[in-house]
Parts: structure tokens; sequence; C-alpha cells
């Protein structure tokens, strides 16, 4: 039996601060406890053996796992799981220790929550089953949501496939934030994430499905559909990605949304890559022509390096 735990900081190098719950993505604004702090990431115990392995703290989600499964950016542009464009409609948790964020032209991300339990069973033949829980609070304004996960992986050589179930039980208390400030209030969120992963050679060849539905008490519903195909190539000290994807909203409003990502890596060394990524898409393809504020392209560079 192993006892153990993590510790991890995100940092916002442009702001010169660690990245965090903000004043714009809690109830009270201005009440912004857990901003500007070190261990503002995933941190758990962690206690292994021959039953798996059960954590406690901030963990991250199977879902996280699996979206990343779909695609080679993993959460940055172009993967259709960050901040700008995310895959999900709904209710989903973007790192935040107190509450969850809305968005709904935006999509949504399963990342971790506060809170948190999580159950690995040991892998049999590759396959791995995980039970994550998140204990609901609803008390004033510091109230944040419940959460129930499924998840089922197989990864095992050149295959690797995701399967997760998700529902996220907002409280009485829950408040939105922004164009949402009332619409996470007692409601219920199920995503159902389906992705995997294939290598052959120099290639690996990516796909993703999911399905999110919210239940709110005045009717007001979330039911969108969303697919990926995804690919990357390494030749030689090169690697060269693409991802295509759609969001399709069940809804009268119809509010579709698409992106479409190219990424380029250049190893330099074993540890240290130079990258570029480019993404264009549109979080709102139903709006009239020539007044889609929804359309977007954005591009970075950069290099990292491993220690």
């Amino acid at each position: 039996m192993t006892a153990g735990f993590q510790l991890s900081t995100d940092f916002t190098p442009g702001a010169q601060q660690v990245s965090g719950v903000s004043a714009t993505t809690i109830p009270a604004a201005g009440n912004a406890p857990f901003a500007n702090q070190l261990f503002n990431s995933q941190n758990y115990l962690m206690l292994s053996g021959n039953f798996g392995t059960l954590k406690l703290g901030t963990i991250n989600h199977t879902s996280l796992e699996a979206e990343m499964g779909a695609q080679p950016f993993a959460t940055a542009i172009g993967s259709g799981v960050s901040a700008s464009f995310a895959r999900l409609n709904g209710i989903g948790d973007a790192g935040n220790i107190l509450n969850n964020t809305a968005n709904a032209t935006g999509g949504a991300r399963m990342v971790r929550a506060g809170n948190s339990m999580k159950y690995d069973t040991p892998s049999f033949s590759g396959f791995q089953g995980t039970y994550n829980h998140v204990f609901k609070n609803d008390n004033d304004q510091y109230s944040s949501v419940g959460m129930q996960e499924f998840g089922l992986k197989y990864n095992n050589g050149p295959a690797n496939v995701w399967y997760t179930n998700t529902k996220i039980d907002s409280g009485s208390n829950q408040i939105g934030v922004g164009i949402n400030a009332a619409a996470i209030t007692s409601s219920v969120t199920k995503h159902n994430i389906l992705s995997g992963n294939y290598t052959f050679g120099p290639a690996t060849v990516y796909a993703g499905w999911t399905s999110s539905k919210q239940d709110l008490p005045a009717g007001n519903t979330v039911d969108a559909r969303s697919w990926n195909i995804a690919l990357k190539y390494a030749m030689g000290n090169f690697a060269f990605m693409a991802n295509v994807l759609k969001v399709d909203d069940k809804r009268i409003t119809d509010v579709d949304r698409n992106l479409n990502a190219l990424g380029l890596d250049y190893s330099m060394s074993k540890r240290t890559t130079a990258y570029v990524r480019y993404e264009t898409g549109d979080n709102d393809r139903g709006s009239p022509t020539g007044n889609n504020t929804g359309a977007f392209t954005r591009w970075a560079a950069g290099m990292r390096h491993s220690f």
C-alpha cells in the first residue's frame, strides 16, 4: 500500500500572478479567496494498493482525460477544451475551487472541482473503471455543485478508448455569472463523452463524440451533440496536427458551433519543443450573415521545456 499527495499550481505569466478563481467566476463579485494563490490546480491526497487508487481533494475528472484523448492539442488552442472554445454545452467546471461557469455559446469544460473523491479500479488487461464524487454545498454565496461521474477506459498498446457519464446537480443557491446570472440555479446537467485514438506507425488518428442535456425549473433545456476527428503525423523532428470539430445544438434556438485547427511541433531536443497553433471557428453559426459576432480566429507560438 502506498500513500502520497500532489500539489500543483497554474501560473499566468502575462498577468504576473497565478491563475484561479476571479471575481468574475464566482457568485459574489469581489469575493475571490483562492485567486492569485499557490496550489490552485490539481491537489489531492492519495492511497493506492491492490484495491486500486483513492484520491481526496481537487482532482482532474476522467472526462477531462476523455476530451484530451479525442485530439492531440491537449487543452490549448485547437483542442475544443480550451477556455475560448469548449465542446460541451450547459454547465461544466473550469478548475474553479468554489463554483462553476456557464456560457451559452462558448461551451463548457469538465476539468476539476474541489471537495472531490475519486476511485480508480486496478487495471484488468488495459480496462479500468473510475468513479468521481463531488459533494454539494448549498451554503449561501459559497454554494457549489454536486457531481457524480462514472468512467471506463481502455489503454493498452496502440488503442486507447474512454467513456464517461457525468451528472452535475446545482443547488438551490447556485448562482451563475454574466449572461447566465440565474441559469444554473437548481439545474441538473448530464454529459456523455466517448473518445479514442489509435496509433499506427508515425500516425495517430483520433475521434470523439459528446452529448449534453440540462433540465431547469423554467424548462429552458440544453440539448446538444458534438463530434470531432483529428490526426497527428510525425515526420523526423516535426509533428503535424489537425482537428475538425462540430457542435450540433438540438434546441429551437439552434446555436450550432464549429472549430477547425492546425498545429506544428518541432522537437529541438528530447525535452524542448517549439510549437505553432492556429484555429478558426464560430461560436454561433446561426447568427445573421454579416452580423456574426461568434466567428473567431486565433493563433499561438511558443516553446515548452520539461525538467
